[in-house]
């Protein structure tokens, strides 16, 4: 993305076109990772939250997806039941096929989609295939394509590229875009974080936005 201003949108006519934190705070035990944490996310086009190991970003995107409950504060602007998650492990069953793994999370309607979730992924010629069978690459592929073909109203994916070769990567995250639903994602890599409309830089704990720009 272009470098912008410091400050995120949330004025004037772009206020309501965000998912708003306001005011989290949230810890594991004795770790603080939330304090009284507020941001503004774009509720459209691709938005990259980046920053070291362990500040928090995985955190963030589970409080996004309703897979933790803040002590304090709330989230508006996106309804957790219609998200889609990509967990940092792949999570594949391994007795299940590529083939699968796509048609699993297909309603009946829609089982004529998986030649098109297959070309997503770059899997052509593998339906077949177990996960023991793909390399890592693959298999995060596969796991990416499952969440997408999924859907719902956003995406929140937590390091959908490791593993990954750049080019595969950055095919993807086009196609990610022609979904026109909201992404939400987290990632380290630089040619992952120059193709994505939005990057967020964070550094914690606890988690602190230091740079916003579009």
């Amino acid at each position: 993305p272009a470098a912008g201003g410091t400050a995120p949108p949330g004025a004037g006519e772009e206020a309501e076109n965000v998912i708003s934190l306001q005011n989290i705070t949230l810890r594991y035990g004795e770790k603080l990772v939330l304090d009284h944490f507020s941001l503004e996310i774009p509720s459209d086009g691709l938005t990259a939250l980046s920053g070291p190991s362990g500040c928090g970003k995985t955190t963030l995107l589970r409080l996004l997806a309703g897979l933790e409950r803040p002590e304090w504060g709330q989230v508006q602007g996106l309804d957790t039941a219609r998200s889609a998650f990509l967990f940092q492990e792949n999570r594949l069953l391994p007795w299940r096929t590529v083939g699968q793994h796509i048609t699993d999370v297909l309603p009946r309607s829609r089982r004529g989609e998986l030649s098109r979730w297959l070309a997503f992924a770059e899997l052509d010629g593998e339906e077949q295939a177990r996960p023991a069978a793909l390399s890592g690459g693959m298999a995060r592929r596969l796991a990416l394509a499952r969440c997408a073909a999924l859907g719902g109203d956003v995406l929140l994916l937590d390091e959908p590229f490791a593993g990954v070769d750049v080019e595969r990567a950055a095919r993807m995250l086009e196609r990610l875009r022609e979904l026109a639903v909201p992404v939400v994602l987290t990632s380290h890599q630089a040619p992952v974080l120059a193709a994505c409309d939005t990057v967020i830089a964070m550094v914690g704990p606890p988690l602190q936005r230091v740079l916003f720009y579009r």
